[in-house]
């Protein structure tokens, strides 16, 4: 499977998760109080949080070996620890059952969907996310009156349906094999990786200890909506570690795959940016209320896909230890934050932005050539959301309108190349399709030109 299809299998995926997590929101908001959706954000959030800290990095460290060596017993080793931390992970049910069900849930889809990505085949991590979410939704009402533990139960869906394709399509036994490799290289990617999941989830936390219930509810719902912004570069960056590990000039292709991530980005984050009070007010007016924190998550997430790039840059290089000690300052410093402004959805929201600012400045010292390539890219992105960014504070048409003219404009200011549209339609198109579509694309991007 060609990487760019790869990619766009994560983005469907992505996709459907956030559609999903979004009617799943919907649905249970008809059925309980906001409150009720808080303790669901707490629990999977507490859930995400422990995942992360229990793989110590190892499915990443797959993605690095594999490729770089060709040896397929990496993933093997991968596995045997992987279901030794599932196993240890069910010492959660000794406080709150739920947590070790979609502790063990995550533990075992990372793994498997790192392995999918290791090798492009991405398409069954789509079927479990279309399959899982579908079982969310439909769900929903029918455990709402059970209480939230019943409705967080529903996270462990996809992930168990995305493990059981994996086992039945590898076949992989576990053994014992690489473990300092991965170890070594898994750490040096799970100490920020996992500091990077407390900066991002710990928010939610602060918000429900410090404030509200309810004010977790909408740092959830905002973040979630604020990644959709950002969710159509997964067709880029979700198989960009591998890549890079195996690619020979590696800094020329961090810069293009920030390039292709932000033109696929900006015009969708300018419309959520002005105009998210729209998109939320769908769930129920009472979720406007997070429409500041979403479009303070938004300009985070860009921002961010400048720092995933310069830190994958970093790590399929082997820094390891630059990798760690940036994403260590970068996530030390929202947590503190979170701390002092975790009163408010606003708060959270602003000590996230900041963490991702001081990745970007403390990234750039350590690949200053390849960031100034970055940033001659990023003004002509920014002329390409002022459509959307004018038009989405007067509705969710404007804003698609707006959006629309935003990658029109991508296209003119040269941020997509038509060879490499041509490629990307190439890769993820069946032929028959291609040979259809090509003639009217070609007509469209003559106009365009």
């Amino acid at each position: 499977m060609s990487v760019y299809r790869a990619g766009l299998w994560l983005y469907m995926s992505s996709i459907a998760s956030q559609l999903g997590g979004y009617l799943f929101w919907f649905v249970a908001a008809v059925s309980v109080r906001a409150s009720v959706l808080g303790e669901v954000a707490y629990l999977a959030t507490l859930a995400s949080i422990a995942t992360a800290l229990l793989t110590l990095g190892v499915p990443t460290a797959v993605m690095r070996l594999w490729p770089a060596t060709g040896d397929e017993r990496y993933a093997e080793g991968a596995l045997a620890f992987a279901v030794a931390a599932a196993a240890g992970s069910l010492l959660f049910a000794l406080w709150r059952p739920v947590l070790a069900l979609l502790v063990v849930s995550g533990l075992l889809s990372t793994y498997y969907t790192a392995y999918f990505q290791t090798t492009y085949n991405t398409r069954p991590v789509f079927y479990a996310t279309v399959v899982g979410q579908t079982a969310r939704v439909a769900a929903a009402p029918l455990l709402a009156p059970l209480g939230p533990d019943a409705l967080a139960a529903t996270y462990s869906i996809p992930g168990f349906l995305l493990t059981g394709l994996g086992a039945a399509a590898f076949r992989l036994r576990p053994r014992v094999f690489g473990m300092r490799e991965l170890a070594r290289a898994g750490v040096a990617a799970w100490l920020p990786g996992a500091v990077a999941v407390l900066g991002t989830n710990l928010g939610v936390v602060a918000a429900y200890n410090l404030a509200h219930a309810e004010t977790a509810g909408y740092v959830y719902i905002a973040q979630i909506l604020a990644g959709a912004a950002v969710g159509v570069s997964t067709i880029v960056t979700g198989v960009l570690l591998p890549y890079l590990s195996s690619s020979g000039e590696p800094d020329a292709a961090a810069v293009k795959a920030y390039r292709l991530a932000l033109a696929m980005s900006v015009p969708l984050a300018a419309a959520l940016v002005t105009g998210g009070v729209h998109f939320l007010s769908i769930l129920g007016r009472q979720y406007a209320e997070a429409a500041a924190a979403l479009a303070v998550f938004t300009v985070a997430n860009l921002i961010g896909l400048a720092a995933g790039s310069l830190g994958g840059l970093m790590y399929a290089k082997g820094l390891y230890m630059p990798s760690l000690a940036v994403g260590m300052a970068a996530n030390v410093t929202r947590i503190a934050l979170y701390a002092l402004l975790g009163s408010s959805d606003v708060g959270v929201a602003v000590s996230f932005l900041v963490g991702s600012l001081v990745a970007v400045m403390l990234y750039v010292v350590f690949q200053r050539p390849v960031a100034w390539e970055m940033a001659a890219v990023t003004p002509r992105a920014l002329l390409a959301s002022l459509p959307a960014f004018v038009l989405a504070p007067f509705g969710v048409l404007p804003a698609a309108a707006g959006a629309v003219a935003g990658y029109a404009l991508v296209v003119r200011l040269r941020l997509v190349t038509r060879g490499e549209l041509a490629d990307l339609a190439r890769q993820i198109l069946p032929s028959n399709l291609y040979v259809l579509v090509a003639p009217v694309a070609s007509k469209v991007l003559d106009v365009l030109d």
